[in-house]
C-alpha cells in the first residue's frame, strides 16, 4: 500500500536541508528534510539528494545523514560521472522497496546564472537545461506521486529568469506525468529519441 515509509524522495538542492536547529528553531527552511526522515514518513536510505555543493552542512550533520543512509550526489560527483549516470543509479535505489517517488526541486540547485532569484544562491550548480531534462526523465520513467518547487524569491529575481524556470519545471513535470499515464493506457513505451508530445 502506498503511504508511510513506502515513498522515496529525489531532492534537487544545493543544500541538504538536514540541520538540527536554526536560529533557535527546529522548523525552518534548513531543516525540513531532517524532520521528514525523523517522522518516519520517508526512509533515510531512500532519500536521494542531487546537486549538493558549498561549505554546508557541518560534520555533525553529515554524520547524522550517514547514519540515516542518505545518498547525496554532490556536484563534484555529477561532474565526474555525468548527471545521467547518477540519475540512473538513483532511480534503482529510489524504487527499491518503494511504490512511488516524491520529487522536490529547490531552485538553487541551478547555478545562480540560471536562477538568480533565490535566497541562498550557490555557484557551480546545474544548468536550466540539465534540471529540465532531469525533471522530464524522472516523471516519464518513475511513478511520481507528488512534486514541489521551492525557494523562488521574486524580489531577488532578474528579468523573471528564475520564475520562468520554475514555471517550466512545473510544466515539464506535468506533461511528462501525463505522457506516462497516456502510454500506460495505450500500452506503449515512450521513445526518448522522440519529442515528448509528438502525435498527442
Amino acid at each position: 500500500m502506498l503511504g508511510h515509509g513506502r515513498v522515496s524522495m529525489l531532492h534537487f538542492d544545493a543544500h541538504a536541508d538536514t540541520g538540527e536547529i536554526e536560529f533557535g528553531s527546529l522548523w525552518g527552511h534548513g531543516q525540513p528534510m531532517r524532520r521528514l526522515i525523523e517522522s518516519g514518513a520517508l526512509r533515510g536510505d531512500r532519500f536521494l539528494q542531487i546537486g549538493l555543493r558549498g561549505y554546508w552542512p557541518p560534520p555533525e550533520t553529515l554524520d547524522w545523514m550517514a547514519v540515516q543512509g542518505m545518498r547525496s550526489y554532490e556536484m563534484t560527483e555529477i561532474g565526474r560521472r555525468g548527471l545521467q549516470d547518477c540519475l540512473t543509479e538513483a532511480f534503482v535505489i529510489a524504487m527499491d522497496e518503494c511504490d512511488g517517488v516524491f520529487l522536490s526541486v529547490d531552485i538553487d540547485v541551478c547555478d545562480p546564472g540560471h536562477a538568480p532569484g533565490t535566497g541562498t544562491p550557490e555557484p557551480g550548480g546545474l544548468t536550466a537545461r540539465e534540471l529540465l531534462d532531469s525533471v522530464r526523465r524522472i516523471c516519464l520513467e518513475l511513478p511520481v506521486v507528488g512534486v514541489d518547487i521551492v525557494e523562488v524569491c521574486p524580489p531577488f529575481d532578474h528579468a523573471d529568469i528564475t520564475a520562468a524556470l520554475a514555471n517550466r519545471v512545473v510544466l515539464e513535470a506535468l506533461s511528462a506525468i501525463a505522457r506516462r499515464r497516456q502510454d500506460a493506457r495505450d500500452g506503449t513505451v515512450w521513445d526518448p529519441s522522440q519529442p515528448l508530445l509528438e502525435g498527442r
